[in-house]
């Protein structure tokens, strides 16, 4: 009988070992998946082309690139600032040193920068819709000029550029966009950019094509050329669903007007802080947004860089877009 008891207290010692180590290896198990997730998922980017420290490109005081679970905070009040008005802003993320140094680029580039002078719809689509009138924001078109310095026009130390290429950028991005892949353009061309507003020039209401937009300003003029936008409009890229919170927008805050469609109150407009330094992620898809005209007066043009990405590798600008914005298309 007591051996018995013993060979029972043995094996019920046994199975407590036994359950000890088991928790020990489904933890081990665990953090292994986790280090092959993010091999696989969060860093397969090519790799960083930074040759300097990334404190010398952005604050990582206050925006910890280098340290993600420093970041939960940040990225946790971006998150619900992009779903409860469409845009999650990041004031002095770029740093002052490396804003100067894009800055002096831009200036020595903006005046051989390809020129687009062109008029578009508020939904950027194709040809008319018969059976809207001509004023029906579908058809209604609307001038925008904007200069853009490419790509492969800026140098390699340039710190835009750098920054664009640094896999801890693109996963920062991905986790505000709540994304589960993030990457950069395959596009020479159209990758990251500089927007160049001259005085007189700015860029009328219009939705992207693109779910979200990663911003950053370099330079403001003296005045004029805010950014403003609605809160969310639509949830899709549908047109007639908005058709009417889209006219109001353009009655009341341009110079066009719409006709032939129902009254509506004006949406709720704001203008996000745009200081040179902030970094801007927008839901522009969803977004009614435009940039407003520069006055004649000013001496100083708007730059604010356009850094694109994607859900899948591979992505390039599709070439008539290149043209429009470039001038020419890419080789690829």
């Amino acid at each position: 009988m007591r051996d018995h008891e013993s060979d029972f207290k043995h094996l019920v010692h046994l199975g407590a070992k036994l359950k000890k180590y088991a928790k020990r290896i489904i933890i081990i198990y665990s953090l292994t998946l986790n280090v092959i997730f993010e091999k696989i998922f969060l860093t397969k980017q090519p790799p960083s082309r930074m040759t300097r420290p990334l404190s010398r490109i952005v604050d990582t005081t206050r925006y910890p690139l280098d340290h993600p679970p420093g970041l939960f905070p940040v990225i946790s009040a971006a998150r619900a600032s992009l779903e409860s008005t469409g845009c999650a802003s990041f004031p002095g993320f770029f740093a002052p040193a490396a804003i100067a140094e894009a800055v002096r680029e831009t200036d020595a580039a903006s005046s051989a920068a390809h020129v687009t002078d062109s008029t578009h719809n508020a939904f950027q689509l194709p040809g008319k819709v018969a059976t809207h009138p001509p004023s029906h924001p579908r058809n209604l078109e609307m001038r925008t000029r904007v200069a853009s310095m490419a790509y492969d026009e800026m140098s390699p130390s340039n710190p835009l550029r750098q920054l664009y290429c640094d896999a801890r950028f693109v996963d920062f991005v991905r986790r505000v966009t709540s994304q589960k892949a993030m990457h950069r353009l395959a596009d020479p061309i159209g990758a990251c950019t500089v927007n160049i507003f001259k005085p007189g020039w700015y860029h009328a209401w219009h939705f992207d094509e693109a779910e979200f937009t990663t911003t950053l300003c370099l330079q403001q003029s003296e005045e004029g050329g805010e950014f403003e936008f609605t809160k969310p409009l639509r949830s899709d890229q549908s047109v007639d669903g908005c058709s009417d919170a889209v006219a109001a927008v353009i009655d009341a805050r341009s110079e066009y007007r719409c006709e032939g469609l129902r009254d509506c109150d004006v949406p709720e407009i704001t203008s996000a802080p745009f200081e040179p330094g902030t970094l801007q992620i927008f839901a522009g898809r969803y977004s009614l947004h435009h940039v407003k005209k520069i006055p004649e007066r000013c001496a100083r043009s708007r730059y604010v860089a356009v850094l694109c990405f994607s859900t899948e590798p591979g992505v390039s600008t599709p070439g008539d877009v290149q043209e429009m914005f470039w001038g020419r298309r890419s080789k690829m």
